[in-house]
């Protein structure tokens, strides 16, 4: 080395043999170069798991260091040291995906038929029969429930003598514990105010008198609520027409299978969703585009949603879940 400072001449000719000498590390990461001479097991500080790119983020797997820059992404020091790499890695060629396609008779309830713009289901007068749709809880959305219930057995009581009974068409109050063992009459469904008439969709004693209707004794049988649920009014929602059902989701967390009621006659869908474990009550009420069958239907309570499988009676897709009746210029109701 002495040698290059002293002749100028030599200086270059030795520099230029130690570039020679010098060869490029491949190791992610480093991108120097290196003396194969001087290489040991720490010279090189590199990244030695691969990259990978999810959701704008590119991010080293080693050390997890990401970044959605990819400048900055690549200038992140390495994580490991070790002996420099000059051997270039060879490009792996995708090979070829020989892709078969197979064609299988399509079961009828998977066909879908869209015929341009479906029409919704007709709309008559004929009266039709509300019946329950039968609902089903799984097994988490039972033991989420189960461990809610044992959390507050610890917690004080917020019921005391006079609280009124919060089922609909129930007058009593609460006297003491042996108002807990006293049977309850009342409406599980809900007012229904349609045309003049007022009525309740469990039982559908129509009268145009107010006072007659809140008069109108209940139709079940239960047990006295003695809490007032708070109402929800907007609540997370959406649906989807999949192998001849109709999905309607509607997201809330403790929904209770013995306190929900879901009612339909077809082409009218009625729920009264209490979740919260009990804490929130949420009502809906659906005018469907299309009719379903009720026997066929039913309701999977879930731990953090309800959802509705209502099996269609037709096996055209629904452009939409509610029914829209378009009006004409004259104002006249026309589809």
């Amino acid at each position: 080395m002495n040698a290059c400072r002293t002749q100028p001449a030599d200086r270059d000719l030795c520099f230029t043999e130690m570039e020679e000498e010098l060869r490029y590390c491949y190791n992610k990461g480093c991108g120097q170069k290196f003396n194969p001479n001087e290489n040991n097991a720490d010279a090189c500080i590199y990244h030695p798991g691969p990259a990978y790119f999810h959701d704008a983020y590119k991010i080293w797997n080693c050390c997890n260091k990401k970044s959605t820059d990819f400048g900055t992404w690549l200038s992140f020091k390495g994580c490991t040291r070790g002996r420099h790499n000059g051997e270039k890695p060879v490009e792996e060629t995708a090979k070829p995906i020989k892709v078969e396609t197979k064609i299988r008779p399509e079961a009828p309830e998977e066909v879908i038929v869209w015929n341009g713009l479906n029409k919704p289901a007709a709309r008559d007068e004929t009266p039709r029969t509300i019946s329950r749709v039968p609902l089903e809880p799984t097994e988490a959305a039972l033991k989420a429930i189960e461990a809610h219930n044992e959390q507050r057995l610890g917690e004080p009581s917020a019921l005391h003598i006079g609280v009124a009974c919060a089922n609909s068409g129930c007058d009593k109050v609460y006297q003491g514990e042996q108002s807990n063992s006293e049977k309850c009459i009342y409406h599980p469904g809900t007012a229904v105010f349609h045309e003049g008439m007022k009525y309740w969709s469990c039982c559908e004693k129509k009268t145009s008198d107010f006072g007659a209707f809140l008069e109108q004794r209940g139709c079940t049988t239960g047990s006295h609520c003695w809490s007032k649920n708070e109402r929800v009014d907007k609540i997370r929602e959406d649906w989807f027409c999949r192998s001849g059902h109709i999905h309607l989701n509607v997201y809330c967390k403790g929904a209770l299978p013995d306190d929900c009621v879901v009612e339909s006659d077809g082409l009218i869908l009625r729920a009264k969703v209490v979740h919260g474990f009990g804490t929130k009550e949420t009502n809906l009420n659906y005018e469907l585009f299309g009719e379903i069958d009720v026997p066929q239907s039913k309701v999977i309570v879930g731990e953090r949603k309800l959802e509705m499988v209502l099996k269609q009676k037709g096996t055209e897709s629904w452009p939409r879940l509610t029914y829209e009746a378009a009006t004409s210029v004259n104002g006249r109701e026309h589809e």
